[in-house]
């Protein structure tokens, strides 16, 4: 009985619906601004792409919205997220295009043009937000752990990055006016206590509780992929080194918060639902009802602050 709750849940075809649907609840209980619009549909998109990419890479290899229906509740229920939709919601999407371009270069011998966009989308979001220029090391670390890195890619790598702020420059010269670039980095480096004394508690609280899934679920699918066929192995590894690296990210840039978490949000969804569906067992399943409680509270504690 208990092996069978956890499989229905991990492959049942009423688990997205019924996610969707308890997010869109949240959404509309929530709504405050139109510009949460925005955020609604980056939220929807990245769903349908989690379903995507599970196809397109085979991460877990079984048929399941696991991921997605994850991903959709842990969204919805952080509400202060609802409200990112000026401009930094799009972060995530560009993010997930550059992880499919990066998934999309795993041993191939001309991986040039896949990391180029990968770097291309990075770039295009430290526009929005200068501080995800930080990200950049990660995409290199993970060219060595898809085997796509040499002194090509490298190279297309760098231009990639570097291509949004040359159409800027050339763009601001022609205007006239001195090179944005110059300045935008300014303040990305710096780091004050207060950060942390200043963080909203709400934020807080549901950062603590996405992060202490996602370190249950990286490590138990580290342990489970050991038995897995090497693509599928080194894909987790790498969900799971973009997972620790936004991590440490997040918590040295309390700033960025609001734009790092949802990406932490979608690979603890993918590591979530590779556990549930490789292992079932008496861990899995308690680890199941713990995290459904923790969410549980989750959303409604944010709904209690947000009226």
């Amino acid at each position: 009985m208990r092996n069978r709750f956890q499989y229905q849940i991990a492959t049942g075809r009423l688990t997205l619906p019924v996610a969707i649907v308890l997010s869109v609840i949240l959404w509309i209980a929530a709504f405050n601004d139109e510009m949460e619009a925005a955020s609604f549909l980056t939220g929807g998109l990245v769903t349908y792409l989690l379903i995507e990419f599970n196809t397109s890479f085979a991460l877990i290899r079984s048929r399941s919205s696991l991921p997605s229906a994850l991903f959709a509740i842990l969204y919805s229920s952080s509400l202060f997220l609802h409200e990112y939709g000026k401009g930094e919601c799009w972060i995530l999407l560009l993010f997930m295009g550059s992880l499919y371009c990066q998934l999309k270069s795993y041993e191939q011998k001309n991986a040039s043009s896949y990391i180029f966009h990968s770097f291309l989308w990075l770039g295009i979001g430290s526009l929005i937000k200068p501080g995800l220029i930080l990200s950049a090391p990660l995409v290199f670390i993970l060219m060595f752990q898809l085997r796509s890195f040499s002194f090509k890619t490298f190279f297309a790598g760098i231009i990639g990055l570097c291509t949004p702020y040359w159409l800027m420059t050339g763009y601001d010269m022609y205007i006239g006016n001195s090179p944005m670039f110059l300045t935008w980095f300014d303040n990305i480096f710096e780091w004050d206590i207060d950060l942390y004394r200043n963080l909203p508690i709400n934020q807080a609280i549901t950062a603590v509780c996405v992060l202490l899934i996602s370190a249950v679920s990286g490590i138990n699918s580290l342990v489970i992929s050991q038995n897995d066929k090497v693509r599928n192995r080194i894909m987790i590894g790498v969900i799971n080194t973009i997972g620790i690296y936004e991590t440490i990210l997040m918590i040295a840039q309390p700033s960025m918060l609001k734009s790092l978490l949802p990406i932490v949000m979608t690979m603890c969804s993918i590591l979530y639902g590779y556990t549930m569906i490789q292992k079932t067992n008496k861990f899995t399943y308690i680890f199941m009802i713990v995290s459904l409680v923790i969410i549980v509270l989750m959303a409604i504690y944010n709904l209690m602050i947000h009226f």
